[in-house]
């Protein structure tokens, strides 16, 4: 043998090149696989990211509504929690409300016919009208944010409109409904809801009358909200549970003096209580 040496490259048969492709076709039935496999995995994350960011915004978003809603001095102006200091001020005990009471104002209770029970108290003043109504909520969380939502809901649902304010009693809901004019004539009927969450308990307002369309109407209502003493109390209730109030206990002597006065000052009135069933 020489130094050099010659390679021979044989021609490739048929069987040859059918295992070629063969093999090829099996390497890209392979890479075609693994790439769908790949593909699959990246739709499988991009999915589960998804359903991620979409479980957190729904968190996220209960937690907000589970926040406590109220005016950033509620503690120093009101309502007041009947274990914090409040100034001093003529209220009318209702048991979980002590409401203030002006001159001219009449208080109205609303209650139940069956259980007699006093649900709510509503103070009118100078052609306004506020309600007030006491609900237990959980040391942690409020109530105002859900109900304002619900009640925006409801009123799409009866045909009317809601527009959310933010005033001095935080969050408020002006609503228009449907509604039929003393006449019988079709029309609207305007309201506004506040509502503030304290200590284990949620107060509602609902404003009507002048307190809706006249500022300074509702500026005497509001402040008349402002000065209220919620006393919830330290029994166990259920969240939402509404607060029922107490009739007032008007003493005997009293009720005999304050009719003197009022036959001396003829003109002159005070807190008038009415009850409606």
């Amino acid at each position: 043998m020489g130094l050099f040496s010659r390679f021979k490259k044989s021609t490739p048969t048929d069987d040859d090149v059918r295992a070629d492709d063969d093999e090829l076709d099996a390497q890209d039935t392979d890479t075609e696989a693994a790439d769908r496999a790949d593909d699959d995995a990246d739709d499988d994350e991009a999915e589960f990211a998804a359903e991620a960011a979409e479980s957190d915004d729904d968190i996220d978003e209960e937690e907000a509504r589970l926040e406590k809603s109220a005016p950033f001095d509620r503690s120093e102006k009101g309502p007041f929690d009947i274990s914090e200091e409040y100034p001093e001020h003529d209220r009318l005990d209702l048991g979980a409300l002590k409401v203030p009471v002006v001159d001219g104002m009449q208080v109205r209770l609303d209650t139940d016919d069956d259980s007699q029970r006093v649900l709510a108290v509503t103070l009118i003043h100078d052609g306004g009208g506020i309600q007030l109504q006491a609900f237990a909520t959980p040391r942690s969380e409020g109530l105002w944010n859900t109900v304002r939502g619900q009640l925006a809901e409801s009123v799409t649902k009866q045909g009317g409109e809601s527009t959310e304010l933010h005033t001095s009693l935080g969050k408020e809901l002006a609503i228009e409904v449907p509604a039929k004019t003393e006449s019988g004539r079709p029309g609207k009927r305007a309201m506004r809801f506040a509502g503030i969450d304290g200590p284990r308990w949620f107060v509602r307002a609902v404003f009507s009358g002048k307190a809706v369309t006249d500022d300074e109407v509702r500026a005497e209502l509001s402040a008349l909200f402002r000065g209220v003493v919620v006393d919830r109390g330290e029994e166990a209730m259920a969240p939402r549970e509404l607060i029922a109030l107490t009739a007032p206990q008007v003493d005997q002597d009293e009720a005999e003096e304050t009719k003197d006065e009022d036959e001396l000052n003829p003109f002159e009135r005070g807190p008038e209580i009415t009850e409606v069933r």
